[in-house]
């Protein structure tokens, strides 16, 4: 029995009823290869071959690379806001509780996030790049409710919670990103400040924003 052109699947989708795990798998892979090696060093081919799907699977779902981009960093920020948020509500004092958040940031160690905003950014229209900001300060905002929390308990200086957020977002990047000599390119990662561990972290933060004894 011949097939109707109607009926032929267009290549790439998923069959029908059957739950697919193509499109988080590649916002995964994605995310990972984009944050070690930069934007303009990433290929679909590199990204479909890593996540084990056929390119017209990556374009089923996202129409060029840099609407993939976007998903990918968008999703990626949405698991570090769901994975600092419970972090921060686990059992322990608000120390123990940030170098918990510290050290989980650290495990992955990324290029800097900026330079890599700078180098996708030509490519991204003004509403990807508005979504990714938007990802970015839902972090800043659950490290700033976290903060503001603790100053009502006096376990931290009276200040503003958002500063306090992007500071310590600020440090974590420091102990986690590649060197920015060009390192992160070649895939030969080095922390900028190898000796600058997630405890080391949170005493450098606590030094200025700690309650004082």
């Amino acid at each position: 029995m011949k097939t109707s052109r109607s009926d032929k699947r267009k290549p790439g989708r998923p069959k029908t009823g059957i739950p697919s795990t193509v499109k988080p798998t590649v916002l995964r892979t994605a995310s990972a290869l984009f944050m070690e090696f930069g934007y303009d060093s990433v290929s679909l081919e590199q990204i479909a071959a890593a996540a084990g799907v056929t390119k017209a699977s990556v374009y089923y779902y996202f129409h060029n690379k840099a609407e993939l981009f976007a998903a990918s960093v968008i999703h990626m920020m949405s698991y570090i806001c769901s994975r600092t948020s419970a972090l921060l509500d686990a059992p322990g004092t608000f120390r123990e509780r940030l170098a918990s958040v510290a050290e989980a940031y650290m495990q992955h160690a990324h290029i800097d996030f900026e330079s890599l905003m700078r180098e996708a950014g030509p490519a991204l229209t003004r509403e990807q790049t508005e979504g990714i900001r938007e990802a970015e300060r839902s972090i800043h905002e659950v490290l700033a409710a976290a903060f503001r929390k603790e100053m009502k308990q006096g376990e931290v200086r009276e200040g503003d919670p958002l500063l306090y957020a992007y500071a310590f977002s600020a440090l974590m990047m420091l102990g986690a990103r590649g060197d920015a000599s060009g390192g992160e390119r070649s895939g030969a990662r080095q922390a900028a400040f190898p000796d600058l561990t997630a405890e080391g972290i949170v005493d450098l933060f606590w030094t200025g924003a700690g309650r004082m004894v």
